[in-house]
């Protein structure tokens, strides 16, 4: 007798009214979730008016968020084969086949989903360390991504493979066996690729933070603020078990995955939205007579062969202190200083005002339109 079978027996029929709760929430996490990504988006086109990479994979993550929502309400709707199949009719296993047939086709959207949010995660914290960033982080980088690549194909290899003959995914009656009704490869295969992978984002980007020039206590308060896919990994933890307990059922499983992309969406998102609160991170560039004002601080463009982003602000203001290595560039056009005049054509001078408040004058040459 099958071991897995005396485990996981089917769990009982259930019909589309008793999942409109699951329905609902599971709506509401998703438009939550795609609330998040575009607070995000916006917040940052505002401030550069430029989508950074790490931005539009968050941004493209909302079509197989979407994706994935519209076929699990059908799936609810319907239901699928992984129920005790006394006294079903001829339309109701038409509908549970349809149901199985699009719950294949919803998990690997599950996966796409959240894998797109950790490839913008990892994309971003490349950013967020660029002031220790060397060449053996790039390829340290190039390894956290294809291993994330190697741990996606994993997952929807378990969501694909996992039953044989392959129609026996969407078979109603006779049972098909809880191998192929009740998905537990996928289940157990993502539940572990999730927690591996949340756990290295988390570590990733701790030498580097440690090496930086950061207070003990901002070196602190970034490294916890990276550690929230943490949550991830703890619904993950609650999901596995609770989901076998279940037999598998749909309605569960589907409200329990609901909830991990939010706290997944929100964890993502959540240093880049601290970021927009605190005025901090990257920001459009303001050009002033040779002067560049970045997000509190002002710079001179960079040496010629240096990009436009070389010179703009950049999330790594997130790694600096708040009174560390400050200096503020303030044209003399800029201030209302009494007894200064501005020449038809003289050479007008900068005041850099340091963090000490060191006032020091440097000279440079400005031509102005003469009347």
């Amino acid at each position: 007798m099958d071991l897995l079978h005396l485990i996981s027996p089917a769990p009982d029929p259930t019909d589309s009214r008793e999942n409109k709760p699951s329905i609902l929430v599971s709506w509401w996490c998703t438009v939550y979730a795609v609330t998040i990504i575009l607070f995000r988006i916006c917040g940052r086109y505002i401030r550069t008016e430029r989508v950074y990479a790490e931005d539009g994979i968050m941004l493209l993550a909302i079509i197989p968020l979407f994706i994935r929502m519209a076929l699990v309400h059908v799936i609810l709707l319907y239901g699928t084969n992984n129920t005790v199949v006394t006294g079903l009719t001829a339309e109701d296993i038409h509908h549970r086949e349809l149901g199985s047939r699009l719950v294949l086709a919803s998990r690997i959207m599950y996966a796409v989903c959240l894998w797109a949010i950790k490839y913008s995660v990892s994309m971003f914290l490349r950013t967020l360390t660029e002031s220790v960033w060397q060449r053996s982080h790039q390829k340290l980088l190039r390894y956290l991504h294809i291993f994330l690549a190697v741990t996606f194909v994993a997952t929807v290899i378990s969501d694909l493979a996992a039953c044989q003959p392959f129609s026996h995914y969407w078979q109603v009656i006779p049972d098909p066996g809880p191998k192929c009704r009740q998905g537990y490869a996928q289940l157990l295969t993502m539940g572990i690729m999730n927690i591996i992978t949340n756990l290295t984002l988390v570590a990733f980007p701790i030498p580097m933070i440690m090496r930086s020039r950061l207070s003990q206590k901002r070196k602190f308060g970034i490294i916890l603020r990276m550690a929230l896919p943490l949550f991830g990994i703890i619904v993950t933890l609650y999901q596995i078990p609770k989901v076998i307990s279940h037999h598998g059922a749909q309605p569960f499983r589907t409200l329990v995955a609901s909830f991990d992309i939010l706290i997944s969406t929100a964890a993502a998102n959540a240093v880049v939205l601290g970021s927009l609160l605190q005025d901090r991170g990257y920001k459009k560039a303001k050009y002033k007579h040779g002067v560049t004002e970045l997000d509190g601080f002002a710079r001179r463009p960079s040496a010629p062969g240096h990009t436009l982003r070389d010179t703009w602000g950049s999330d790594e203001d997130l790694m600096r202190g708040d009174a560390e290595g400050k200096v503020v560039v303030i044209g003399m056009d800029e201030l209302p200083i009494q007894g200064v005049e501005e020449p038809a054509k003289a050479k007008l001078s900068e005041i850099r005002v340091a963090s000490t408040w060191e006032v020091k004058v440097v000279e440079r040459s400005v031509a102005t339109n003469e009347t």
